[in-house]
């Protein structure tokens, strides 16, 4: 039986501290105090380590004090804990009939949870390149680097690379590139097509770089594929203290570009291989490369009373920027929708507008205008509509049963906006923001917007705010915040007026990335 070592990882760097000593990884680091004599402590345990030692030798010395002995158990224990060593055979490193190239060997041993067993599989298996030009080469020559036994390049559209039961598409233009996740051949290959069109890259030839780029970055996810290693998409990171993210929210595409040279993994949102792990719609639907809408963003409309965000020729309002995009997003995504659906950001947010949508034209009782009035949030935007934008409005207010009210505003006979919650105040804020929203993005386009009433509510998912954990914060600092809470009571109670509703299939696309939608 071969021996084996414990060795520190080749990525592992060591600073230290005026009190200690700071360590650091790939994915994590630790910091230990302690006195200067961390750092003395610390080159004394490295030096071996880096050579590797039998597991059961990496101790304390039994001569060692107990100031020392404990500090060497702190430090090995924080090495195990963020998993800074690695076990390797003797002689790993060296080359030799069953391990990999130096350099290769040094990859895996920073990378692999079993560097010798990585190696293995690489080594079972024949990778086979299909395409043509710079792309095929520059992908061939990458995955030759890393010991594979490569197949002569074949002839085919883009770039198709197999090992075993991984495959790997990708394709480049004259001025965009881009490789699919690992999967099926059929599914990358679909992917491809899809993520093609998409980009819409310029014809001709790819430059070398580009190319050389793409390649790369395609043989390299196909290398980790193959050898049981984390997809590149997963470790990315912009400094080394910040921890690389479990994984991408959805399907990881690289995408590069040329001036300046980059490359990015996006989020896709794949029919081929359809998955809907949540997550937020503005990263999915509105990426900026890959997503099917635009992007929603403030871009130079005014963002004062209301927070206001353009997808494309769609507007959204909220208090927030990321309440604007996010109904921006979904008014966009609209036109992917079946006819007159209005899509909810997940379904506690779809059910909610559905129900409230029921509930539009039900008769009730009229709410007394104090019981409204007196509450800031709503008395604010009300003072925006009739004193900011100077509309002749008013707001009618109708109680449909304990616990649902109904608020609409109109301007010279005409409805623009309404709105469904457990309050009077809530209800009429709500109507009262879309109005002075809706006219602040008039005034600022100097056009007239959609005719249809607004409808914005308590449902939608909005994160926490930071002025929500201050004690001396209450619903004027962060409303909406905290409806949300009570939504469900509150599509309690219009369930038992409309009865229930009903999901809308979607389609893949809309359902991977979250949204729902209700009738």
């Amino acid at each position: 039986m071969n021996e084996v070592l414990l060795r520190l990882r080749p990525i592992v760097h060591a600073t230290p501290t005026d009190n200690g000593l700071h360590v650091r990884g790939w994915r994590s680091s630790f910091t230990l105090d302690g006195g200067r004599g961390l750092w003395t402590i610390w080159e004394r345990l490295a030096a071996p380590l880096a050579d590797g030692v039998p597991p059961e030798q990496l101790a304390a010395p039994k001569n060692a004090s107990p100031v020392v002995a404990r500090a060497l158990e702190l430090l090995i224990g924080q090495l195990h804990e963020h998993d800074l060593l690695v076990e390797v055979p003797a002689g790993w490193g060296r080359g030799g009939a069953d391990h990999p190239p130096p350099d290769i060997a040094s990859w895996l041993e920073s990378v692999a949870t079993n560097p010798l067993d990585s190696w293995r599989r690489l080594r079972a298996t024949r990778a086979e390149v299909v395409g043509e030009g710079a792309l095929a080469a520059a992908a061939h020559r990458a995955l030759t680097a890393t010991g594979l036994d490569v197949a002569p390049p074949r002839p085919g559209p883009g770039l198709l690379l197999v090992a075993g039961q991984h495959a790997i598409a990708a394709g480049c233009a004259a001025d965009v590139g881009f490789a699919v996740a690992p999967g099926p051949t059929a599914a990358v290959l679909a992917d491809a097509t899809a993520v093609a069109e998409r980009l819409a890259g310029a014809p001709g030839e790819p430059p070398e770089v580009l190319a050389a780029l793409v390649a790369s970055a395609a043989a390299h996810r196909l290398v980790c594929a193959l050898a049981g290693l984390p997809d590149p998409s997963t470790e990315v990171v912009d400094m080394w203290y910040d921890v690389p993210p479990s994984g991408p929210p959805h399907q990881a595409v690289l995408v590069a570009r040329l001036d300046p040279l980059r490359a990015d993994y996006h989020p896709w949102l794949s029919t081929a291989r359809p998955h809907n792990p949540g997550g937020s719609p503005l990263e999915v639907l509105g990426d900026a490369e890959l997503g099917p809408v635009p992007t929603p963003l403030p871009g130079a409309l005014p963002q004062l009373p209301v927070k206001l965000a353009a997808s494309g020729d769609h507007i959204g309002l909220g208090v927030t920027e990321h309440a604007a995009r996010l109904d921006a997003l979904l008014r966009s995504a609209s036109r992917l929708a079946p006819p007159g659906v209005l899509l909810g950001a997940d379904p506690l947010h779809a059910k909610g507008l559905a129900l409230r949508t029921a509930a539009r034209t039900l008769p009730g009782e009229p709410v007394d205008e104090p019981d409204w009035s007196t509450d800031p949030t709503a008395r604010r935007w009300w003072k925006a509509v009739v004193l900011r934008f100077a509309l002749p409005a008013e707001v009618e207010v109708t109680r449909l049963a304990p616990g649902v009210v109904r608020a609409v505003v109109r301007s010279a006979g005409a409805e623009l906006s309404w709105a469904v919650e457990a309050e009077a105040a809530d209800a009429v804020a709500f109507a009262a923001l879309a109005a002075a929203g809706r006219a602040q993005a008039e005034q600022a386009l100097g056009a007239q917007g959609d005719p249809t009433p607004t409808l914005l509510c308590g449902a939608a998912p909005l994160p926490e705010p930071a002025a929500a954990a201050a004690p001396w914060s209450n619903r004027d600092w962060h409303w909406p915040h905290g409806l949300r809470d009570t939504e469900e009571t509150l599509q309690t109670s219009l369930r038992a007026l409309t009865g229930e509703v009903t999901p809308i299939p979607l389609g893949p696309v809309l359902t991977a990335a979250g949204l729902a939608a209700f009738r």
